[in-house]
């Protein structure tokens, strides 16, 4: 099993990092490189639900909120699901810290097999990138670089 761990520095502050992970309309956009229109479902909290939408309605995974720290931590653990199309367990980690440039993004996703690792390596280096330009956009618009 494999553990796929990717990092960059985003020129903008850890509060437009968070809202980028945590906006749906902006993580729609990033979330994309991993299946077009795909859309997130929850409230937020831990421990509650979350549930990522394909847009023929059917359900990509499904999990908790694992952890919730505003502009620190987001993990969502997933659990096998027979209406989801990921039927297995694994997490998505995203941690926020300060970096040389403003704010660094790790993002940890696993355990994964060795298809999932191959399969899994370009979208998540898309994702990323597309949350490093949401994100210092923002900063850019909103003048708190």
């Amino acid at each position: 099993m494999h553990i796929l761990k990717r990092s960059l520095e985003i020129d903008a502050p850890p509060e437009e990092v968070w809202r980028v992970l945590t906006t749906p309309e902006l993580v729609r956009e990033w979330a994309c490189a991993f299946v077009d229109g795909i859309s997130i479902r929850t409230s937020w909290r831990e421990g509650e639900r979350v549930a990522w939408k394909r847009p023929d309605g059917g359900t990509q995974a499904c999990g908790t909120v694992a952890a919730f720290k505003p502009e620190r931590l987001l993990k969502f653990d997933y659990v096998p699901d027979p209406e989801a199309a990921e039927r297995r367990s694994f997490s998505d980690t995203f941690e926020i810290t300060e970096g040389e440039l403003g704010t660094r993004l790790k993002i940890i996703t696993g355990p994964l097999d060795d298809a999932e690792f191959a399969a899994l390596k370009t979208p998540t280096e898309q994702a990323i990138r597309e949350i490093k330009s949401l994100a210092e956009e923002s900063a850019q618009i909103h003048g708190v670089r």
